[in-house]
């Protein structure tokens, strides 16, 4: 599946891809496309969770917005990024990139995210950046000039000098929550159970982070509560800060429209 990906994104960043047609059925194949989309969120979620309890950049006044939310994009990709040898994973990145050049930007307001297409080629730089040798057929799809190796680089030193725990210390485990779907999301929770995404993310946090706070992951049904259609981190306060709870939300609303968007505008291409 890899390198047919590679002609798919290639071609949308370039506006080659097929237009929507009908509905998708939830095939094996649609519900890879839509993992690798929503494990990116949920560690894009995580990105900021870690960037607030361990080096506060979530409050700091030289970072705007829009800066928390690309790195956090960037710190996603490095918590991700496949070896050349992991299929798997990179059909995964590759469809996470995908996602976005679903998305149509021009009907958002007031985002602090990067445009969606903008917000694919990042992740194809950064796959690229990773290993340019085993990894070039992506070079057509990004700008000329631009470094993705180092901006790799950059950002890979970050998360090692400044984020990664080194004492072989374990800190505080992260709590998982399945809420019961409302609104007919019950597909869309075991999806999620389903993908393993929820447990690989608490792992991959608890192997390489010193969590000093209490941390949940909870997946739940949004509507009435919060914006549906996407993930969320929240820093909930305690009476003291060290009282502080950090949650990533999962929103089953989000689940359900994914999959029921499946492969939309890419379907004609994967046939």
């Amino acid at each position: 599946m890899r390198y047919l990906w590679i002609l798919v994104v290639t071609a949308s960043l370039f506006g080659l891809s097929a237009t929507p047609s009908r509905a998708q059925t939830q095939d094996a194949e649609t519900e890879a496309f839509v993992r690798g989309f929503v494990r990116f969120l949920a560690y894009h979620e995580a990105g900021h969770l870690l960037m607030g309890q361990i080096a506060d950049l979530n409050s700091d006044p030289d970072w705007s917005n829009v800066d928390r939310e690309d790195y956090a994009d960037r710190f996603a990709m490095i918590l991700l990024a496949p070896d050349a040898e992991d299929p798997d994973g990179i059909d995964e990145i590759i469809s996470a990139a995908a996602g976005w050049l679903q998305v149509d930007s021009s009907v958002l307001r007031n985002e602090p995210h990067a445009p969606a297409e903008q917000r694919a080629i990042e992740i194809i730089c950064l796959l690229y950046g990773s290993n340019p040798q085993q990894f070039g057929e992506f070079a057509e799809a990004l700008p000329a000039g631009r470094d993705c190796a180092a901006e790799y680089q950059i950002i890979d030193n970050d998360v090692e000098e400044v984020f990664r725990d080194h004492s072989g210390e374990l800190g505080q485990e992260i709590g998982i929550v399945f809420a019961a779907p409302t609104g007919g999301m019950e597909n869309a929770r075991l999806f999620l159970q389903d993908s393993g995404i929820v447990e690989d993310l608490k792992l991959d946090i608890e192997a390489d982070f010193y969590l000093t706070h209490r941390t949940t992951i909870q997946a739940m049904s949004c509507a009435g509560k919060a914006k549906p259609d996407t993930f969320y981190s929240d820093r909930v306060r305690g009476a003291t800060p060290d009282e502080d709870h950090f949650v990533i939300t999962l929103c089953y609303e989000m689940i359900d429209e994914r999959l029921r968007y499946g492969m939309r505008g890419f379907e004609d291409e994967t046939q």
